[in-house]
């Protein structure tokens, strides 16, 4: 099983509880990445690594009904998930298909977009510098493209990861952790990958969002997203043991998170 195969299956399982465990997150990040975005009414849109929609509904209802949207994720549930939100919004300018953005040419043949949306997904990626080429491909003179990326985690998220680490240890090494392909750490770095993919204006700005949790969500937040993947590993029969050993070790006080959230934008 190849990187993409495994990220694709691990969002697939995530995808019944992604965001739906009460700590908001993925949703107030998505909208301000169509904010920069600024998708205008009638444009073309592709939502590369749509999940369930975090992206894709705030650019229909940005685009409107003269505009398109496209969501493309290689996790079935994810897409269940971002197809069900757009039929209970009644979004007709919105679809979702699963596949893999990196070969969205060969599933949408010949189509061009005025916007493509890359949110938190570049880091699981095994070669960022080729899916920046391959989106910025897709774009129509003038297009644009917008990504985003978590890169830095504040001293209350590295406390309380690492009260998880020490908790879980007994069950699972790594737990916590997020399995990034890429860390993409500096701004230059991820404007450096924009302008090798043929985008000029490329731009960075960091913005924080904060986060807040409780003891009892810590666990359901963990297996939410990205940091499952270490998590399966613990037996099923520990499961509920291993909840409660992190459970007891948690302060009974929620933890204020605050994440900064990397924004990055170029035209082509």
């Amino acid at each position: 099983m190849n990187a993409k195969e495994y990220m694709a299956g691990l969002f697939d399982r995530a995808s019944g509880t992604y965001e739906r465990v009460g700590v908001p997150f993925f949703a107030p990040v998505a909208a301000e990445l169509v904010r920069r975005a600024a998708p205008r009414p009638g444009d073309q849109v592709l939502d590369a690594g749509c999940g369930t929609g975090a992206s894709l509904v705030p650019a229909a209802h940005a685009v409107g009904p003269t505009g398109r949207v496209v969501g493309l994720d290689l996790a079935p549930g994810m897409v269940a998930a971002a197809a069900a939100e757009i039929g209970r919004q009644g979004l007709s300018q919105a679809t979702v298909l699963v596949g893999d953005a990196e070969r969205a040419e060969e599933l949408l043949p010949g189509e061009r977009f005025d916007v493509v949306l890359a949110g938190m997904m570049l880091y699981f990626l095994p070669d960022p510098s080729a899916a920046v080429r391959s989106m910025a491909g897709l774009l129509r003179p003038g297009g644009r493209l917008a990504a985003s990326l978590l890169v830095r985690s504040s001293p209350s998220e590295a406390e309380l990861l690492g009260l998880v680490e020490r908790a879980l240890e007994p069950y699972t090494t790594g737990a916590g952790s997020a399995p990034f392909q890429h860390q993409l750490g500096g701004p230059e770095e991820l404007t450096g990958l924009f302008e090798e993919g043929g985008l000029r204006e490329a731009a960075c700005a960091d913005v924080v969002f904060e986060v807040t949790i409780q003891a009892e969500q810590v666990w359901d937040w963990l297996w939410s997203a990205a940091r499952r993947a270490s998590l399966e590993t613990i037996p099923e029969s520990l499961r509920p043991e291993a909840r409660a050993a992190l459970e007891a070790s948690l302060p009974q006080e929620p933890f204020v998170l605050e994440r900064t959230v990397r924004y990055a934008t170029g035209r082509l």
